[in-house]
């Protein structure tokens, strides 16, 4: 092909090539821009300008076949096929690469491009300029001098300065001396420093050496020698160290990432509590097409804080689509001792761990005669932790469970029927099988204003139970009726509060509710519990959850409720409402099956009130009220001002005449009154500070139940946050926990330390995270 250079708009097609080029300006001669913490926007515009890389130059000429390079300039001489010179204003395009230079000397011979006084280069979203380039076209290799970046993919930054960059060839590239992070243009509140970075794009990996964190000006974390993937993508190394401080002293985790495939990897955490000892943990996560699961645990060989040794913690957790009708899952717990979770977590997690769940299951759907049919089995069986005195009440074991729903609609009509076969098992407990089927109908009668669902059932329930110690083998059955009438209106009406205008509703509800008195108590109690009498459970036909006990009933409940709606766009802004329940008879089935009566006629009322008063101003009450005794069983009430996000004030107050306080060592739980009062706040205390507290108190006991106290920073350009938040907890009736978090955020990049948001998000209501408050 002849090669023709000649004054602009003349342009030449050339089956050259450009390769990658690098990244950012002189470490140590140049800079990101501004060190100061305290960003602010505004100024940065300034700082920005300053170090901003410049737009880059297109001749505007038609596309270029696919590895053709045009080259436009003012003035272009030489020798043709030898060495040519282009100067002014030069542009250089190839594929999706463009060179903006004040001059470019081509070596055709040597297929070598050296470009200067300043040059700009573009390619795949990234822009680099400098001072100079030297660089072969057909090895694609390299040097750039006093080099700066500018990186955007994914909705991620990079910027970076380097003193020179060494391009190698094949997408492979190392800066010398450089500086780089994921900040706005001239924000350099923190950076990433190191002697040298390597990168690969073949294999996505980069290599950093001499590298350190500057934050804010001053070194804080420094490593001879860290890889870290390309773009964003996964990438096997070191992750960034957790740090926590508590009652247990220092804990720090070092965890190591292994990128095993696109569908696997692993993670290997060593690390330490100051007081207790080494542990080391372990996880390894995979995914398929049709199935998905992870494999985790801890493990402490030696626990010089407790009387227990080799302390574990195993969690296995599989889910699988085997069809598209069958689906199904493992999940596995199971830790070393009854302490475990007591040592090493957190209250709600110490709650919410006392029976470990290790079941297996199986999920079919599927229709049948123009219904939708619902199949499940399961196998159960739990790890009870015992509390502090050694007490324990363990579940029942399901060995197996075989579920089936089947539902359709017909008219009016919608048909139902539930079937269950379950084998319960236990150590000390009687065991046995037990069937259960109940069909129903439920007619749907309603048009825009109200509605009347009369519904017809059968709750059947046949008992094999099994010999058990001097307890012979018997059988057992229980066949009741249910039927149960619900109905409501619901009025609407235009109206104002407080200067905004809305749509008011008034909603009635009766239901009438009938199921014969029969006793139980020859029947056994496998998964039964009573439900807390709340407004909902006004209108359930049945008291208990799970099917060994069923109510009697012949009652009519009554409540009304209304609403105030967004009059635009129908959201629910409020709500209250008050019900209550009439007996018609007097007697009911017990938790134990034998029939208890109750001199009355009607029960307690149940009220509640939620939502919005103002844009600013959330109010939540529940009150449950005893009218025979003519006092309260219960009531909270909390009070929320949020006007805007970042600012919370919260107040909220609890009341219970007999409640639950603890599981004493002969295994009965210590009733008693509770009155709570939680105050907790977020709000700023200066720009971009803000302060978070939460103060739960006990006044009948006279101590405190939980202490949370911290604060939190965001950058004003949004480049890092920070965070330091203390806890104090009470874990037992004589024991207190106390936890210090720390937390730095970097954007796009790692957090360093222990992340408090999850303890915030609990403690606060209407918490908000900083980094979503400061944009």
């Amino acid at each position: 092909m002849a090669r023709l250079f000649s004054l602009k708009p003349v342009v030449v097609a050339l089956s050259v090539g450009f390769g990658a080029a690098a990244s950012a300006q002189a470490a140590d001669g140049l800079s990101l821009g501004s060190t100061c913490l305290n960003c602010i926007p505004e100024k940065l515009k300034n700082t920005a300008a300053a170090h901003a890389v410049p737009e880059i130059k297109r001749s505007g000429g038609e596309p270029l076949p696919a590895d053709y390079t045009r080259v436009t300039a003012d003035l272009v001489k030489g020798q043709t096929n030898v060495k040519v010179r282009a100067e002014g204003d030069v542009i250089i395009e190839r594929n999706d690469q463009i060179l903006n230079a004040q001059w470019v000397d081509y070596d055709q011979t040597a297929g070598t491009v050296t470009a200067g006084n300043t040059f700009v280069l573009y390619q795949n979203g990234t822009t680099v300029t400098g001072e100079n380039v030297q660089y072969n076209l057909a090895e694609r290799t390299g040097t750039a001098h006093n080099t700066r970046l500018e990186s955007e993919q994914n909705g991620r930054r990079l910027q970076s300065v380097s003193e020179s960059a060494e391009m190698q060839g094949d997408g492979r590239y190392k800066l010398i001396n450089t500086k780089f992070n994921t900040c706005e243009p001239g924000d350099a509140s923190w950076y990433i420093k190191a002697k040298s970075i390597e990168a690969d794009q073949n294999t996505g990996i980069g290599v950093a050496k001499g590298a350190s964190l500057v934050f804010g000006g001053v070194p804080v974390l420094y490593t001879p020698w860290a890889d870290f993937p390309l773009n964003g993508n996964r990438k096997s190394g070191l992750l960034v160290p957790t740090v926590g401080l508590g009652s247990d002293g220092l804990e720090l985790d070092l965890p190591y990432y292994m990128n095993l495939a696109p569908n696997y990897d692993a993670t290997i955490t060593p690390g330490v509590i100051g007081s207790r000892g080494a542990r080391i943990g372990g996880q390894f996560r995979y995914l398929q097409p049709k199935y998905a699961g992870q494999v985790e645990g801890t493990w402490m060989p030696d626990d010089r804080k407790s009387e227990h040794n080799n302390r574990y913690q195993f969690r296995f957790n599989h889910n699988q689509q085997f069809t598209s009708k069958l689906s199904g899952g493992i999940d596995y717990n199971r830790v070393s001792d009854n302490d475990y979770y007591r040592d090493f977590y957190g209250q709600d997690d110490i709650a919410a761990n006392v029976n470990l769940n290790r079941q297996v299951w199986l999920n079919y759907n599927d229709t049948l005669w123009g219904g939708a049919l619902n199949g499940h089995f399961t196998v159960q069986k739990y790890q009870t932790l015992a509390n502090i005195y050694g007490y324990k009440d363990e579940p029942y074991a399901i060995m197996p469970r075989l579920q089936g729903t089947w539902s359709k609609n017909i008219g009016n009509a919608q048909v139902d029927l539930f079937g269950q076969f379950t084998r319960f098992d236990h150590d000390s407990k009687q065991s046995g099988k037990r069937v259960v089927v109940k069909p129903s109908v439920k007619w749907d009668f309603h048009n825009s204003w109200g509605y009347i669902r009369p519904k017809i059932g059968v709750h059947s329930a046949y008992y094999d139970l099994e010999e058990f110690g001097n307890t012979p083998s018997r059988t057992a059955s229980l066949t009741l009726p249910v039927f149960n009438v619900d109905s409501g209106m619901t009025f609407e009406r235009k109206t104002s509060f407080l200067g905004s205008d809305y749509i008011q509703t008034l909603e009635p509800r009766l239901f009438y509710n009938y199921i014969p008195t029969k006793s139980q108590n020859d029947l056994p109690n496998f998964d039964t519990s009573e439900n807390s009498f709340s407004y909902d459970q006004l209108f359930r036909e049945n008291l208990y959850s799970g099917n060994d006990r069923v109510n009697s009933a012949n009652s009519i409940s009554t409540a009304v409720q209304t609403r105030f709606l967004n009059p635009r766009n129908g959201a629910e802004l409020f709500r209250a409402g008050i019900g209550q329940k009439f007996y018609l008879k007097n007697d009911n089935v017990q938790l134990d099956g034998s029939i208890g009566r109750y001199p009355r006629n009607r029960s307690d009322w149940v009220a509640f009130a939620n939502g919005k008063i103002t844009d600013s101003i959330r109010m939540d009450v529940d009150i449950h009220y005893n009218q025979n005794e003519s006092r309260a069983e219960s009531y909270s009430t909390a009070l929320l001002y949020n006007p805007e996000p970042g600012k919370v004030l919260s107040a909220r107050y609890k009341y219970g005449r007999n409640e639950k306080i603890y599981l004493q060592d002969d295994g009965v739980y210590f009733y008693d009154k509770i009155r709570q009062i939680d105050l907790a706040a977020q709000w700023p205390i200066a720009k971009n500070l803000y302060a978070i507290a939460r103060y739960n108190y006990e006044l009948q006991g006279r101590k405190p139940i939980e202490m949370l106290a911290g604060i939190e920073y965001k950058s004003g350009c949004g480049c890092w946050g920070a965070s330091i938040v203390g806890q104090r907890y009470v874990t037992g009736l004589n024991s207190t926990k106390n936890a210090v978090f720390f937390n730095l955020q970097l954007k796009d990049l790692s957090n360093i330390g222990n992340n408090p948001f999850e303890k915030l998000r609990l403690a606060v209501p209407g918490y908000s995270k900083t980094n979503e408050v400061n944009q």
